[in-house]
């Protein structure tokens, strides 16, 4: 649940997108820590971020190396 607000609250505060306000959230490095731990450990959420690599393709957030699944680092 608290991703959902952190999302909420970067798409309120900035106006972006939900992929835009994803992208500033992986900017921390809690975030993603956290996210990875979550996609890889909740069936909820590795599903949630499977559909989000198949909706992104190249621009997804998310890869899959190895059977695990792993946020990108920001550029």
């Amino acid at each position: 649940m608290r991703w959902i607000i952190q999302i909420k609250q970067l798409r309120e505060e900035h106006g972006f997108s939900i992929y835009e306000a994803e992208r500033m959230a992986f900017g921390s490095e809690e975030w993603w820590r956290w996210t990875e731990r979550r996609i890889n450990s909740d069936k909820q959420c590795r599903k949630m971020a499977l559909f989000h690599i198949k909706h992104h393709g190249e621009k997804s957030l998310i890869v899959e190396e190895a059977g695990r699944l792993k946020v990108k680092k920001p550029d």
